[in-house]
């Protein structure tokens, strides 16, 4: 009886760890924003709202700034973002199309300028976001580029 017992014990065990592996290749289909709110004089502002909306489909994701300045959003899905930073006291500052990509988290740094409540400053074409968190190369593969793969038929058993 304690044989079977202990047999049935690493049956139960060695499906366990056999299982982990699986679950680590999975990855995350999310990403981050994160990045950093100064003044025109390069002091970090703390208490800064941050919102970034997707267009595309009304997701919104929001934060605020530390005693840093800094912030972060955390499992933003993929897709193209305006991101506004708004502080009392500050103009506001719209980042158009922040590109939100799978294993590439973008950094952006606000420089919030002293005006009215009701003044914005809208940033277009925004430089090229560097990706500085890790040394991970990666890229989003769409649907047409996975239809376009070559294959010898189009039979999913081949």
């Amino acid at each position: 009886m304690v044989r079977k017992l202990l047999s049935v014990c690493v049956l139960a065990a060695s499906f366990l760890f056999a299982s982990v592996p699986a679950f680590a290749q999975g990855g995350s289909a999310t990403s981050t924003i994160s990045g950093t709110v100064v003044d025109s004089s390069g002091a970090a502002i703390p208490g800064a709202s941050i919102e970034a909306k997707n267009p595309a489909n009304g997701t919104v994701y929001s934060a605020v700034s530390s005693s840093t300045g800094t912030f972060t959003l955390p499992a933003v899905a993929s897709g193209s973002y305006t991101v506004t930073v708004s502080l009392q006291g500050f103009k506001t500052v719209v980042l158009n199309n922040v590109a939100v990509n799978v294993g590439q988290a973008p950094t952006v740094a606000v420089k919030l300028e002293v005006g009215g409540v009701t003044e914005t400053v809208v940033v277009e074409g925004a430089a090229a976001i560097v990706q500085t968190q890790s040394t991970a190369v990666s890229s989003t593969i769409n649907a047409k580029a996975i239809e376009s793969l070559p294959l010898s038929s189009r039979n999913v058993i081949d």
